[in-house]
């Protein structure tokens, strides 16, 4: 492959992350001044825990907010990489930025507060989940969320960020005394991370992609590279030519069918592939079997 190539498919992908984060972090900063923070909702993670601490200790806010992250970065590093980490470094600058500039001069909606943290929930949900397509987080608990998932793939992205956030509005609500301001707040986060779920993953519908090579290992250590799914090989003979080839199986989400192909072709040009409808995957990585 050419080095032109290279750097022009290099350029490309740097560009859809740039994208992906500007995005990502306006969507995310648009629901929280213009939803959520008019109407004393809270959307959890190291800021609500921040807020907690702070009503039982004479402790800055912003100061605990650098307190907690720091270890979750270094994890974070040391767990998934400094590609990892210094995206979500880009993510947590841009969130800061797009706060505040989107505090100046953005409308806000104070009428019902269901519909407030609804549309807040979307909004950042929708925010979050282009930052999470491109391999980052904004930070704070979505870098133990994203541990959490690597570790077990069954729980999804968004089922965990719901279930950290919740724990978080239940003690807060326990400090502060507040249960409705909570129950509104549950609200938001059920609708940010349903709208996760849907952009990340899809239904339970998937591909089924056959991949024919001559060379096996390079295009499976590319899709597992890439994509992170692992393949299975099936010996194959040529009907016409009786000549033996290598078969390649990969089930894969919906969203990641694209990313399979490309990693096929880049490793070998002369990959013949099939890719087919799931109608429903079922296993580790994917639907739990009782589900």
């Amino acid at each position: 492959m050419r080095i032109t190539d290279l750097t022009g498919r290099k350029g490309w992908h740097i560009f859809l992350d740039a994208l992906g984060f500007l995005v990502g972090s306006a969507l995310y900063a648009i629901g929280v001044v213009v939803f959520i923070n008019p109407n004393q909702l809270s959307s959890g993670g190291v800021t609500g825990i921040s807020l907690i601490i702070h009503t039982l200790l004479p402790i800055p806010v912003g100061t605990m907010v650098l307190v907690l992250n720091i270890p979750l970065f270094i994890i974070g590093f040391l767990k998934l990489g400094w590609r990892f980490i210094g995206k979500t470094a880009v993510c947590t600058v841009l969130m800061s930025v797009f706060l505040d500039v989107f505090d100046l001069f953005l409308p806000r909606y104070t009428g019902d507060r269901i519909i407030a943290a609804l549309f807040g929930g979307v909004f950042m949900g929708a925010g979050l989940a282009f930052v999470l397509l491109r391999g980052a987080t904004t930070g704070g608990t979505d870098i133990a969320a994203k541990l959490i998932n690597g570790r077990w793939p069954y729980f999804s992205m968004g089922r965990v960020i719901l279930v950290i956030d919740t724990i978080i509005l239940v003690t807060a609500a326990i400090v502060h005394k507040n249960v409705e301001t909570a129950l509104y707040s549950v609200i938001a986060i059920f609708a940010s991370s349903r709208v996760i779920d849907s952009l990340l993953y899809g239904s339970d519908r998937g591909k089924m992609i056959f991949i024919v090579t001559d060379h096996p290992k390079d295009v499976s250590d590319g899709i597992f590279a890439h994509v992170g799914r692992g393949v299975t090989t099936i010996n194959a003979t040529g009907a016409y030519t009786q000549a033996q080839r290598v078969m390649l199986l990969c089930a894969v989400r919906q969203n990641e069918a694209a990313g399979v192909r490309r990693a096929a072709m880049q490793a070998d040009p002369n990959a013949f592939i099939v890719v087919t409808e799931a109608g429903e995957i079922v296993g580790h990585g994917f639907k739990k079997p009782e589900e």
